[in-house]
């Protein structure tokens, strides 16, 4: 399930990333949390995913890998979030 975030204020950059590259991270959290490809054949393509942030994006936004600042035992999530100006403005999670 994911959710779509507007200007997130608890959000910390991670990584830059591309489409390619988030689709690896994808499969990697896949393979460590899942450890079955089974899994991975079911996965949309990195521009489905993405494109509610793919449409929005802007001349030198980039896309970035990110997670919540407040991590906890039942708290805490990542995603990707489209970065503008060095600010995060979309979050999904």
């Amino acid at each position: 399930m994911t959710r779509l975030d507007c200007d997130p204020d608890d959000v910390e950059l991670v990584q830059e990333t591309t489409p390619e590259g988030f689709s690896d991270w994808i499969a990697q959290k896949i393979d460590c949390e899942f450890g079955a490809p089974k899994f991975l054949e079911r996965v949309p393509a990195p521009h489905v995913l993405l494109s509610p942030l793919l449409d929005a994006m802007a001349a030198r936004d980039s896309l970035w890998l990110c997670r919540s600042r407040h991590r906890g035992v039942l708290h805490g999530n990542e995603g990707v979030a489209l970065v503008r100006d060095g600010q995060p403005i979309l979050y999904l999670v």
